[in-house]
């Protein structure tokens, strides 16, 4: 019964994310086209070079890129749809346990024998199951778009359905760590309020004090590189760059949030 209501009431918000990122997946991938014409690569590639260090970092480019190659293109696309990613499955999170309570339906959800623990395991296999059905959906776009621009230019869709598996695959592991930190700050709220503007000013702090970290460097630099955007880069994923130590720390940050939230929401006071 959690498990479909949660479900049904996630719905909308999948939908209304998904057309936003669909819609900036295809204006991104349209300019890969142009990235295959000689003179249109010449000029970015000046571009580029023009670009300091510091520049490079904040906007995430990468020297090592071959951007005429359509693996490593989505996988520099992909970056920046990540933080949009990030923000959706944190919201997921954010809005769960506290949302019976602003919507006054706490009462009718505790008239049925239920538990707490059970409550926020259904709500977060919900929430997951949402999370994974988006990333298929748009991934089923994604390659779509892809299909369509092969029929300009020549394209393997076997590699290009390889590269779209490791990048989501990266992706929603990411997502799921966001997803249990704001399943965490949902367990200590009693409205939603705030929660989804919460969850967005959380991705961009963390892409903020990333960038920051990347310019400064030093020891800096290497906390930042642990943070999830930068472990779970669908940049590095393509090139199978694996920062083991990094997902093996980010591993653990999601099941300590995902546990606080089960001591939290089982010792909270709730408002019937």
């Amino acid at each position: 019964m959690i498990f479909s209501r949660e479900l049904k009431s996630n719905l909308s918000k999948l939908f209304a994310w998904l057309l936003v990122i669909a819609i900036l997946t295809g204006l991104l991938m349209a300019i890969y086209p142009l990235m295959l014409d000689g003179n249109m690569k010449s000029i970015f590639d000046s571009f580029l070079s023009s670009l300091s260090d510091n520049v490079k970092n904040i906007l995430g480019f990468k020297d090592e890129l071959d951007y005429t190659d359509i693996s490593e293109y989505l996988g520099f696309i992909f970056q920046y749809v990540a933080v949009f990613i990030a923000m959706f499955a944190m919201q997921l999170g954010a809005n769960s346990l506290a949302k019976e309570q602003s919507q006054g339906s706490i009462g009718y959800i505790y008239s049925n024998p239920i538990s707490r623990s059970e409550i926020v395991t259904q709500k977060l296999l919900a929430n997951i199951l949402t999370y994974f059905i988006m990333l298929v959906l748009l991934a089923l776009v994604t390659f779509g778009i892809v299909y369509v621009i092969q029929t300009e230019v020549e394209l393997s869709i076997q590699i290009v359905i390889f590269a779209i598996a490791k990048i989501f695959g990266g992706m929603f592991i990411g997502g799921l760590v966001f997803m249990s930190i704001g399943l965490f700050f949902s367990s200590m709220s009693k409205s939603t309020n705030f929660t989804e503007g919460t969850s967005i000013l959380f991705v961009l702090l963390a892409v903020l004090v990333t960038v920051f970290g990347k310019i400064y460097g030093s020891t800096f630099k290497m906390i930042v590189e642990k943070f999830t955007l930068e472990v779970f880069n669908p940049v590095f994923f393509v090139k199978e760059q694996f920062d083991f130590t990094g997902m093996g720390i980010n591993l653990v940050i999601l099941i300590i949030f995902i546990l606080l939230s089960y001591v939290i929401y089982n010792s909270k006071e709730l408002d019937y």
